[in-house]
């Protein structure tokens, strides 16, 4: 079969992502290190865990893997998993129902409950049916994966619906856990909640974390994973009081990041080894402690579509880079009041890249490079701070956690800007008469010079930083921004403004954009399906697969595939 149509790519793309990998798989696709097994501990262990770190840094998979060290050992705690990666479908009702927080709240533990029952069917067997109707408080499984289905799409709910929402609340759900862990013949429950950075919806993400604190009990250990740079914990929630807050993003300077990386990739890429060492360790680098992106890139070296060795790997790099910075910027179609935040953190980061660059070119020492930036006063600008925060949750900038100080005033933030930026910008080659990838690796090995010190108002203008501001969202008619948050009607054409919904500017992104789909699959599209321009065309169909299957030489196979695939770009777009 014609490669161009293969699908391949697709079964690739949707294989770097740790929700889609079977169990069984991920098991034995996963790579042990003092790093990783720290973290898996700290989800087991009886305190509340929040980890943290960017997009494809490996939180799903280390929740899942949690998970199943659960399942395979009857000396541990009862595991439940539950992914609120779909929260976003609930997004529409914060406009149309004016109860909408309730059957947020609803829906939140109605998904935790049917996870405690798949957890003990899973994890445990000496049990009779009636004890499990009485563990789940006679609540009919199947009325409640029916109300978080039509909780999902909007639906209205029937009375016995409403009567079944009613019903559900914190002291029952704990309950619930309680006597699930008891049936199982379990000391305690650990409640893995992925995906509950619920950051485009900040009025759920309040309630979310309400109710993950008001589920803690002696029993029952909640551990969240969540987004560095946008989760807003709510006023009753603190991080750092409630339990340990573990960072689960490698570090480039760690001593063993190459070897765990390395472990990762050699698991789950064919041939791994035969690759040249210098060129695994470049992209190791390029990477930037993204377990994802490495794969990706690794992948992509294997194909083998380029002339020259270095004009492969230039290219890979910086489709790396610019695929994490159109993840930044997306940032901005996702939470439009982060519109003009978005932007100065794109000149920013750019800004930080060159002083890098002029830095290295002017290091005297053989020996040592320049990697960090020292950043004073960001204590005193909340909105300099949110823009380093954003970046970081990006992957674009990796906080050092150490809070240096050399004096009362001049405490520092260090941070490194992502080395396929750098990379890019040859700022460790700049100076080499040629270029080779073991000469760059080697220059990365290199001690760090001491960290180049910049602070918030050699970065920004005066008139820079009283321009920070929130967006308000335009008129839909005229596209003229609102006044004022209060604002009801348009002061420029005078028609009703309505609340932007990133749910529908997510349905509304043209298919072509979703990476992973092929060439062939898009040109396939626009010939046969041309009514399938956009993301909500295919998911609003009743049966979509049914609809691909119309295209030449799509099955049945195939057509998952691809509505797999859009599914996860949608997940990942609204998460």
């Amino acid at each position: 079969m014609d490669m161009d149509i293969n699908d391949k790519d697709i079964e690739l793309a949707l294989e770097q992502r740790a929700d889609y990998i079977p169990s069984e798989e991920l098991k034995q696709g996963t790579a042990t290190s003092d790093f990783f097994e720290n973290i898996v501990e700290s989800l087991l262990k009886k305190h509340t865990t929040l980890i943290v770190g960017p997009r494809g840094c490996g939180k799903t998979h280390m929740m899942r893997y949690a998970y199943m060290l659960c399942k395979e050992d009857n000396k541990r705690p009862l595991s439940i998993y539950v992914s609120f990666n779909r929260y976003y479908r609930l997004e529409p009702m914060l406009i149309s129902r004016a109860n909408a927080i309730s059957l947020f709240h609803v829906w939140v533990l109605s998904r935790v409950i049917l996870a405690t029952q798949e957890a003990l069917l899973d994890q445990s067997s000496e049990f009779s049916e009636s004890e499990l109707e009485e563990a789940i408080n006679y609540i009919s499984p199947e009325k409640l994966h029916d109300l978080v289905a039509k909780l999902e799409r909007s639906h209205p709910l029937s009375q016995e619906e409403l009567y079944l929402a009613d019903s559900i609340s914190i002291h029952g759900t704990r309950k619930i856990i309680e006597l699930h862990t008891k049936l199982s013949e379990r000391g305690r429950a650990v409640l893995l909640l992925d995906d509950a950075a619920l950051t485009l919806t900040p009025e759920y993400m309040v309630e979310f974390f309400e109710i993950l604190r008001s589920l803690k009990s002696p029993y029952i250990s909640p551990k969240a994973s969540v987004y560095p740079g946008t989760t807003e914990y709510g006023p009753r929630f603190h991080p750092a009081q409630e339990g340990s807050v573990e960072n689960v993003w490698l570090s480039v300077t760690s001593p063993q990041y190459l070897e765990n990386i390395s472990s990762i990739a050699n698991l789950r890429i064919k041939g791994f080894k035969d690759i040249p060492e210098e060129i695994r360790e470049y992209l190791a680098y390029a990477a930037f402690g993204i377990p994802r992106a490495y794969l990706q890139m690794m992948v992509e070296f294997q194909k083998k579509e380029y002339s020259t060795l270095q004009q492969g790997l230039n290219r890979i790099v910086q489709n790396n880079i610019e695929a994490r910075k159109v993840e930044f910027l997306s940032l901005s179609l996702k939470v439009p009041k982060l519109r003009s935040i978005i932007e100065q953190g794109d000149s920013l980061f750019s800004r930080l890249v060159d002083l890098l660059k002029d830095a290295n070119d002017k290091v005297d020492a053989k020996d040592t490079k320049q990697l960090l930036i020292g950043i004073t006063g960001l204590n005193n600008q909340p909105m300099v701070q949110r823009v380093f925060n954003l970046l970081v949750e990006a992957g674009l900038l990796y906080p050092v956690p150490e809070k240096v100080s050399h004096g009362e005033d001049r405490k520092y933030d260090r941070y490194i800007p992502h080395i396929s930026a750098l990379l890019s910008k040859r700022v460790f080659s700049a100076k080499g008469r040629g270029w080779s990838a073991k000469a760059v690796t080697e220059k990365l090995n290199q001690k760090n010079a001491q960290p180049l010190r910049r602070s918030v108002s050699s970065l920004f203008t005066d008139n820079q930083l009283s321009s920070f501001k929130f967006d308000l969202p335009a008129c839909a008619v005229c596209s003229q921004e609102r006044v004022t948050p209060t604002q009801k009607f348009c002061h420029n054409c005078g028609n009703e403004l309505l609340d932007s919904s990133t749910f529908e500017t997510c349905m509304s992104l043209p298919l072509h954009d979703i990476p992973g789909l092929t060439k062939w699959t898009i040109s396939k599209l626009k010939q046969e399906l041309p009514g399938f321009k956009t993301i909500g065309d295919l998911l609003s169909v009743q049966d979509p697969g049914t609809e691909l299957r119309k295209i030449h030489r799509v099955g049945q196979a195939r057509a998952e595939k691809i509505i797999k695939l859009v599914t996860s770009f949608a997940d990942e777009f609204l998460q």
